[in-house]
């Protein structure tokens, strides 16, 4: 569980070509008080999100800039105003997010210092080419040296991916994943290029230099990552942008594959493969089957409206199809 607070951009060394924070970010205060910081802590401890704190840790977390990349005196001011709540409130610790080419020794230990437990990294591609075309201002072995250190130094980490960058394509995003998978990160989040108003994405857009994924080409490459990452133990803990007020103002998304649920999409498409892979070759047309699901998961196994469901009857033809879902491994019988 984590309590997240945006710091509008700052400490960035320039903008990427897919940036937008004003749409993608949340839209909090320009600066974060002490009396701010502190509403937004009670609110959240006496909100009904506060009983998972029971069965999971919470966090708070400073995201939607380059934290490391503030000054050293506004990196001790925030860090302190959380570190007070992390002692006071018995929270599991502080995590921020930074760029892979913006973290020095002295940053380690002032992290350490204040309880900042989890790193998360803007990798975006391991791809050279990838990166300068989206003016990232880093290179892939930056990422791997940071990733490195961070470990070496106690530090949880997550990298944020990107699939759908100018310039990449399905091999390209291959070796990011591969790369990854071999950084052994603690998780990932992946996120679909977007093309939000007002960034120099959209003027390549409007140029025709840049094509945005499909939607079912993004959901496609981050189905095969994502099987990829499970095989691998590496949990994909965030799949899609979080959605924002101005996100769905009209006009603030020109193209790429948006969608509010994105996440539910590319599970669904993961429990579809798995169910075509398990009954492959299974005699069950005209019969009655019956499919074990862990309960958890048989949202995403129905998929949309049964989407899942209409689909393997049309290629199998089964009478009939009953559901059990509990903490069985995924299967299936007939009767």
């Amino acid at each position: 569980m984590i309590i997240p607070f945006f710091i509008q951009n700052r400490g960035c060394p320039h903008r990427c070509v897919f940036c937008n924070q004003q749409i993608s970010g949340d839209q909090g205060p320009a600066d974060w008080t002490d009396e701010s910081f502190h509403a937004r802590i009670r609110a959240f401890l006496s909100s009904r999100a506060s009983k998972a704190r029971q069965a999971k840790g919470v966090q708070i977390a400073f995201y939607g800039g380059n934290f490391t990349g503030l000054t050293a005196a506004e990196q001790n001011r925030l860090l302190g105003m959380a570190y007070r709540h992390v002692e006071e409130d018995a929270l599991e610790g502080i995590r921020i997010s930074t760029r892979p080419d913006a973290l020095n020794t002295l940053d380690m230990e002032r992290l350490a210092a204040f309880g900042v437990k989890t790193v998360e990294l803007g990798a975006q591609s391991f791809v050279n080419s990838v990166l300068e075309a989206s003016q990232r201002g880093h290179t892939a072995e930056d990422v791997e040296n940071t990733v490195g250190i961070l470990k070496n130094n106690s530090f949880e980490v997550i990298l944020h991916l990107m699939v759908g960058l100018p310039g990449d394509n399905r091999r390209g995003f291959g070796e990011t994943v591969a790369r990854t998978i071999a950084l052994r990160p603690d998780g990932v989040r992946i996120h679909p290029t977007l093309v939000l108003t007002d960034t120099p994405l959209a003027d390549e857009l409007r140029r025709g230099r840049y094509q945005p994924l499909s939607l079912d080409e993004a959901v496609d490459l981050c189905k095969e990552a994502c099987r990829l990452f499970q095989k691998a133990g590496i949990p994909v803990i965030r799949l899609g942008l979080q959605t924002t007020d101005m996100m769905i103002s009209p006009g603030a998304v020109l193209g790429g594959p948006y969608h509010s649920a994105f996440g539910s999409l590319v599970a669904e498409a993961l429990w579809l493969e798995r169910a075509l892979t398990l009954l492959d070759g299974a005699d069950v047309r005209d019969k009655r089957l019956i499919m074990y699901v862990p309960a958890r998961q048989e949202s995403a196994f129905r998929g949309n409206k049964n989407r899942n469901i209409k689909l393997l009857q049309k290629q199998f033809q089964f009478a009939a199809l009953e559901i059990k879902s509990g903490n069985q491994t995924f299967n299936y019988s007939i009767s």
